[in-house]
């Protein structure tokens, strides 16, 4: 969480902060990692909770919006000519179609670029507090969405429970809204706030493996929805 307020590196911080001599293998051992995330995710759930039964006491209404984002893995050229030992297969690669306005032709030019990756699905209400969980990078956005919801009971009882609002990659998707509406489309910068934070904090965070993925991903997830509420407050 300190990582991503002040936008260091991990290691960098130990050392800077605890011992210079320090060194990755020191803070990312496995065993250390896994009890990490389970202290996380248990901390990122009962935050979840706890909010959301604050508000349905207060009789507010709850709109959740979901989205998704490529996070690369590794260069593409190096992903070509090289193995990959964290991340390995052709689950990995994906490829998105891209709009850009191009001055020269005066219109938006439609290009499709590939990514090695993996991809991260964000699930956030109007404030900002956000759960965040990964998947295969070919994997597209609505059939992440709907093994998750397949997988995890909780998961499943939230969305449930409250509208969820998603763009139009999820307009057959049952039980989500395509955003269409001026306000509703709206509703979508908050998300698209948290993905801007997704891939500057990846920029920095120098990741090896998945479990220190999700360690991540889970200590962003609650420092974002945090500091997020405290400077909106």
């Amino acid at each position: 969480m300190l990582s991503y307020h002040l936008h260091s590196p991990i290691l960098t911080l130990a050392k800077e902060l605890i011992d210079p001599s320090i060194n990755s293998y020191h803070i990312f051992r496995k065993a250390r990692m896994k009890r990490i995330y389970s202290k996380l995710r248990q901390t990122t759930l009962w935050r979840l909770r706890l909010l959301i039964a604050i508000k349905i006491l207060g009789g507010k209404k709850i709109k959740l919006i979901v989205d998704g984002t490529i996070l690369p893995v590794a260069n593409v050229n190096r992903a070509r000519t090289q193995r990959i030992k964290r991340f390995g297969g052709k689950v990995f690669w994906t490829k998105r179609q891209k709009k850009l306005c191009s001055v020269h032709y005066r219109k938006y030019v439609e290009f499709e670029e590939v990514y090695y990756g993996v991809l991260v699905m964000v699930l956030c209400d109007e404030n900002g507090v956000v759960y965040v969980w990964f998947t295969y990078g070919n994997m597209h956005e609505s059939k992440a969405y709907g093994i998750r919801k397949t997988k995890s009971k909780w998961f499943k009882e939230l969305v449930e429970s409250h509208e969820v609002y998603g763009d139009k990659a999820y307009k057959y998707v049952e039980g989500v809204k395509a955003c269409s509406r001026r306000n509703e489309k709206g509703m979508r910068q908050v998300v698209e706030g948290v993905i801007g934070a997704v891939k500057s904090f990846n920029v920095v965070s120098r990741w090896r493996k998945g479990i220190t993925l999700l360690c991540y991903v889970y200590a962003y997830s609650i420092a974002y929805s945090f500091f997020r509420r405290k400077n909106a407050g």
